[in-house]
């Protein structure tokens, strides 16, 4: 009896469980939804300190416009924001002090737009390995997601 219980309650909990195992490890802080935090990984064959790209999504379910103002890696020398400024001279990234995020929109931070420049790493990135990182907005506050470190991900995001 109580085994054919539990078999007929497997299906509801597979239901339950479902939107959270394809939740691409999201975090919210205020109106900010944070959407598959990931980076690159780094080539193991450039000598010294290492750099690497950010990637993640921003969503923006409030009312109001929030910046995201800074991020931090304790693996890291720095983290900048990166964003090109439009003009056809200068298409490279260049730092910026935000990014903004509208009211009830979204951002995505990829390479071909604004994204995290992780500066001074000590040792390369690797497949599998994920570390800290704190973002801070503008209105929503701090919050430290976990950057997981992937080939390719980017198309998995959206």
């Amino acid at each position: 009896m109580a085994l054919t219980r539990f078999i007929s309650l497997i299906p509801a909990l597979a239901l339950i469980g479902f939107p959270l195992l394809s939740s691409g490890h999201g975090y919210r802080v205020g109106s900010i939804r944070i959407v598959h935090p990931w980076a690159q990984i780094t080539a193991s064959s450039i000598p010294g300190k290492t750099s690497a790209f950010g990637y993640l999504v921003l969503r923006n379910t409030g009312d109001k416009p929030d910046k995201l103002i800074s991020a931090f890696a304790e693996i890291a020398e720095k983290v900048e924001l990166r964003a090109t400024d439009g003009a056809v001279d200068t298409p490279a990234p260049r730092p910026v002090d935000s990014v903004a995020i509208p009211a009830g929109g979204e951002v995505r931070l990829q390479s071909e737009g604004p994204h995290l420049m992780i500066l001074g790493l000590e040792k390369p990135l690797a497949e599998g390995q994920r570390f800290s990182l704190k973002l801070r907005f503008e209105r929503a506050g701090p919050i430290t997601v976990d950057m997981f470190v992937q080939a390719g991900a980017g198309d998995a995001i959206y």
